[in-house]
């Protein structure tokens, strides 16, 4: 099927084959109708068909796109040899079931060059029609092709609980200051620290490896220093929540510095998604991101891969 109408199609039968399923094995079906799309439809029209029309866009070496024109427009400027294939590891919804977010890997190829392997993150909004779409996609890069998917991740309750009444846009104001402390943290007591105290207890970070970084203690160690005055600071441009303010996410930038003489800085962005705790405490349980192009500045400014 092709152009709008043959879209417009695909996108119903899968709602209607998903209609049965609890709703976190519905998202998971969608992701993977998602990458089949892409893989056969290519990234301006088949990753394009499951965006929201406010979408937030994140890959490696540019900055991040707002809006399904402009990433469409911007998709459509790669390379026609440029294929996109992914498929998911785990999802998750909100109590309500009205958003939830997914995390799998990544092969993007282009002819003569050779797969550059990856990670995503994905965070997606039911709309009124039922339909799943995508509000936040993040793609970072990796090192290796995938490996096994991760364990110890506890599984999910299906059972819809009672949606909350929540002032959405307060607490999103609430989440944008959360992770502007986590930034601050950061930079007073180091990165490790941070995450630490910043993260689930079941978190997930991309990292730059084959596999994921899961788990409190191991994205602490993820992200210990290397070497001596090594900072990381950023800063939140945008987010949302979910209509029960139980999962949101954050999107913004970040700058990672290393001393010396000149010290060397490197730019990035990432996605940050995020849990609210019956008490009230936002923690998060899956992060990404990956490099900028440096900014016209000073010399020793470099793209963070």
């Amino acid at each position: 099927m092709k152009g709008p109408m043959g879209r417009a199609v695909l996108l119903s039968l899968l709602a209607l084959a998903c209609s049965r399923l609890p709703e976190r094995q519905r998202l998971l079906a969608t992701d993977a109708a998602h990458g089949q799309a892409t893989a056969t439809q290519g990234l301006a029209t088949g990753f394009v068909a499951f965006l929201a029309d406010d979408a937030v866009y994140l890959q490696p070496d540019v900055g991040y796109i707002r809006g399904k024109a402009a990433i469409q427009a911007f998709l459509s400027r790669l390379p026609p040899t440029t294929k996109l294939s992914f498929r998911p590891a785990r999802a998750r919804v909100s109590a309500d079931g009205a958003v939830g977010y997914t995390f799998g890997w990544t092969e993007l190829s282009s002819s003569g060059s050779p797969v550059r392997y990856g990670k995503y993150i994905a965070f997606w909004r039911k709309q009124p029609d039922g339909s799943w779409r995508v509000e936040a996609w993040n793609r970072s890069g990796g090192r290796d092709s995938a490996a096994a998917a991760p364990t110890g991740l506890p599984e999910q309750d299906d059972r819809s609980a009672s949606p909350r009444q929540v002032d959405v846009a307060a607490q999103t104001r609430a989440l944008l200051g959360v992770d502007s402390a986590f930034a601050g943290a950061s930079v007073a007591r180091g990165a490790a620290a941070a995450f630490a105290e910043y993260a689930a207890l079941h978190a997930v970070s991309l990292g730059g490896g084959k596999d994921f970084v899961v788990g409190r203690d191991a994205i602490r160690k993820d992200q210990t220093p290397s070497a001596p005055g090594e900072v990381l600071d950023w800063g939140p441009a945008m987010g949302s929540v979910g209509p029960g303010a139980d999962l949101g996410w954050t999107v913004g930038d970040y700058v990672f510095t290393l001393s010396g003489a000149p010290p060397r800085v490197f730019y990035g962005k990432y996605l940050t998604v995020w849990e609210q705790a019956d008490s009230g405490t936002w923690c998060f349980v899956v992060d990404g991101g990956s490099g900028n192009p440096a900014p016209a500045g000073p010399p020793g400014a470099e793209a963070k891969p």
